[in-house]
């Protein structure tokens, strides 16, 4: 391949993946009107009290005067950390202080936008060092995050889960760089401040910021590029830079509420009609699973067709069935090498507790009374991301393209169910033309990716 082309090549994958952090997001932050959400005026108003040098109390309810939409009772989102509302407020603060409640919302909207595209290009860089030799496995990660259902949802409103998503990758990321042998000094200053990241995001991913530390000194330990001295700074360096930037705040989570969550399961089972369960009561739950597992299809309201109106089939074909085959298909191909099999295993490993990690803090979450929203599962996918797309990318890309046809067809069905939604009292405006002006930037970023996936050269050993 020339280098005009290699250049071509590389400039239409960085189109593409601005196109789809930008379309998806964008398009459902026009057709779903601001604050009509339940938590996202809280989170709002958590970033224009950060504005003025305030942090929220539970008990003391909002500042932010919204008079569209869902106006909590409470600041439930009081116990998150405060790094996205730190990020927030500059764009949130002046708009609300000069009477813009609306529009402070939709800037928050437009900050989350951008932290999407940023969302892609982290689960791009993981998915090029966990899968060095198939080509175009970045691109092809990238686009199948790009169009799953809470990427568009959350990069479109103001929620904790696509930072949570974005500092989590990052900070496995840094660990894969760390593992090949990368640049040890920026690789471990940039995987010291993604772990505190993580711990100033949410309290459910500090035992995510734990295992990559932990998984980082077993590397340095075993036959690879990682040398052991390296390992044990990228740990210790972690380790200080979380508790240097949060403990602070889970200590007045404990001073506030009596645990470091920062949760109140009295209240949440006083007024609404959430109780606590048993673990294993959860654990064994299939409705639980099935709702949690909706990251490539969702129930909507109104009702999607018949035929697409139950989601389960659709996780299956979609998520469950070339997840499980590519990971099949990884784990023969590290056997079948010896070349740092142990550490290419302790990788997939890390992953994967990453996932059962974040697993099991919802599962405890909704014991206690916590809700069960299939949006705290979408931290998973950037590292569950590379081996959806290895399978697809078999065959020259053509089951990627028949899985994206599928679910570009499921996401516009999604966007028109989300404008035809009748949403109970005051709510603010939304825009059709604008939101499928969104849609259609999606549509193009994906057929851009497909072109690039398509006429790549093929070298596709996981």
């Amino acid at each position: 391949m020339s280098a005009r082309v290699t250049r071509i090549r590389a400039v239409l994958e960085h189109v593409a993946l601005v196109l789809l952090g930008i379309g998806g997001p964008f398009a459902y932050a026009m057709a779903s009107p601001i604050y009509s959400s339940g938590d996202e005026a809280a989170h709002v108003d958590y970033a224009f009290q950060v504005w003025h040098g305030e942090l929220p109390v539970f008990e003391e309810g909002l500042e932010l005067g919204n008079t569209v939409g869902v106006h909590p009772p409470v600041q439930w989102t009081a116990h998150h950390p405060p790094l996205l509302y730190l990020l927030l407020a500059p764009f949130v603060g002046p708009l609300a202080d000069a009477g813009n409640i609306e529009g402070a919302g939709m800037a928050g909207r437009m900050v989350m936008v951008a932290l999407s595209i940023a969302l892609l290009y982290a689960i791009r860089g993981i998915a090029r060092l966990l899968l060095p030799t198939v080509a175009g496995i970045g691109l092809a990660s990238a686009l199948i995050v790009g169009l799953s259902v809470w990427f568009v949802r959350l990069g479109g409103s103001v929620y904790t889960d696509t930072l949570a998503a974005l500092v989590s990758a990052l900070a496995f990321y840094a660990l894969l760089r760390l593992a090949r042998g990368r640049t040890p000094v920026r690789d471990i200053v940039l995987f010291a401040v993604a772990c505190a990241g993580c711990a100033l995001t949410r309290f459910s991913l500090l035992p995510v910021a734990v295992l990559f530390a932990v998984a980082v000194i077993v590397i340095g330990h075993l036959p690879g590029p990682l040398r052991a001295r390296h390992a044990w700074t990228a740990a210790v360096a972690a380790g200080v830079a979380v508790v240097a930037s949060s403990l602070w705040f889970y200590l007045r989570n404990i001073a506030l509420t009596g645990n470091a969550s920062g949760g109140h399961p009295d209240w949440a089972a006083e007024h609404t009609r959430r109780v606590a369960r048993p673990v294993l009561e959860v654990t064994r739950d299939p409705a639980f699973w099935t709702r949690m597992t909706e990251q490539f299809s969702t129930g909507t309201y109104p009702p999607l067709p018949r035929a697409l109106e139950t989601p389960l089939p659709w996780t299956l074909l979609l998520f469950a069935l070339p997840l499980l085959i590519g990971l099949v298909a990884h784990v023969a191909g590290v056997l079948r090498e010896r070349r740092e099999r142990a550490v290419r295993l302790v990788i997939l490993a890390t992953a994967l507790c990453a996932c059962g990690g974040i697993a099991i803090m919802q599962i405890m979450h909704h014991a206690g009374g916590g809700s069960a929203f299939a949006r705290y599962f979408f931290a998973m996918l950037p590292f569950l991301a590379p081996f959806l797309a290895l399978p697809l990318l078999w065959a020259r890309a053509l089951p990627l393209a028949a899985w994206t046809a599928v679910r570009t067809t499921l996401l516009g069905l999604e966007i028109a169910s989300t404008l035809a939604r009748e949403l109970s009292g005051p709510q603010a405006a939304f825009y059709p033309t604008p939101t499928w002006i969104g849609f259609g930037v999606a549509v193009a970023g994906a057929s851009i990716a497909l072109g690039v996936l398509v006429g790549a050269p093929r070298r596709t050993t996981p």
